[in-house]
């Protein structure tokens, strides 16, 4: 893709690069699409980014490391409903952004960050789950036409990860990401209708990464095999458990509060059964997720 100089200039002048990447990101995913599926087809272009600005200015991984240690967050609104979106990226905001439009809601899209590892267990860690749920009305949502009571504060919703968990390379339940989505936005429509707030925010513990073929980054056969021997078929290890600062100093790999994590879209032949659909490591769409704050008009 080709970036204006003065988007690559913001991402080293301003003091905080996070908001330039997440806008550039976002501008992305946002532009204008017929279908869910050709929606889906901007990956290339967020992958070609992401290659970019891991070439230009590999500092924003520590930055994106130290935000997702010290900033993850889950705030429940007052008067309103937090739900959690489980693996929602910024790929899905933008249709969820129209959903909520044609709605009735007023809509601001902003960012937030997954714990690491980027899964769901260290987001839940981070920010206290266990004690948010004493205080406030939660259910899990594991249907795609759910039922509520409508006063909840605080809603997790499956999907769309128990969705993108059964899609398989070489072996699939859903035909498509798109017709993943499409389920996905059933029991967002449900959550919304039932939900009494005037006000929702929808955030996510963490995203995903595509390592099909076209999106992934291509390394040498060395460096594959080393991460293959680091990580197996995962996307974190305990710095505990094996020794990558071959792969720190080659750029590959960042090491953050303990873990050893691939950086980017970097990937390696993995033994057995294999998802394409991917979370765990440190890269902007695993780790930089949306938060949206919705307000009925």
């Amino acid at each position: 893709m080709k970036l204006k100089n003065s988007a690559l200039e913001r991402l080293v002048q301003e003091d905080d690069p996070v908001q330039p990447v997440w806008d550039i990101l976002y501008d992305i995913w946002s532009a204008e699409s017929d279908s869910v599926a050709n929606h889906y087809a901007y990956e290339k272009q967020a992958s070609n980014f992401e290659r970019l600005l891991l070439d230009v200015y590999g500092e924003f991984y520590d930055t994106l490391a130290d935000r997702c240690v010290n900033d993850t967050s889950l705030s429940v609104p007052e008067n309103g409903t937090f739900v959690v979106m489980d693996a929602m990226s910024v790929r899905e905001a933008p249709l969820f952004v129209d959903v909520l439009d044609s709605m009735g809601y007023d809509v601001d899209v902003g960012y937030s960050y997954s714990g690491l590892p980027s899964e769901t267990k260290f987001y839940r860690d981070r920010v206290d789950y266990r004690g948010i749920k004493r205080e406030h009305k939660t259910t899990d949502v594991k249907s795609r036409d759910p039922t509520l009571d409508g006063d909840e504060d605080l809603v997790w919703c499956r999907f769309p990860d128990a969705l993108l968990e059964s899609i398989q390379e070489g072996k699939t339940e859903l035909s498509t990401i798109d017709e993943a989505y499409e389920k996905t936005e059933n029991a967002f429509r449900a959550i919304v209708d039932q939900l009494e707030a005037d006000r929702i925010v929808f955030g996510s513990d963490h995203g995903y990464v595509r390592l099909d073929a076209g999106h992934a980054f291509p390394v040498s056969e060395k460096w594959k095999n080393r991460l293959q021997e680091v990580f197996t078929g995962g996307r974190f290890v305990s710095v505990g458990d094996g020794d990558a600062s071959d792969l720190v100093k080659r750029g590959i790999v960042a090491e953050a509060d303990g873990w050893y994590l691939p950086i980017g879209r970097h990937t390696w032949p993995a033994r057995g059964k294999y998802s394409t659909f991917q979370h765990g490591g440190l890269s902007l769409h695993e780790c930089l997720t949306p938060r949206i704050n919705a307000t009925l008009k």
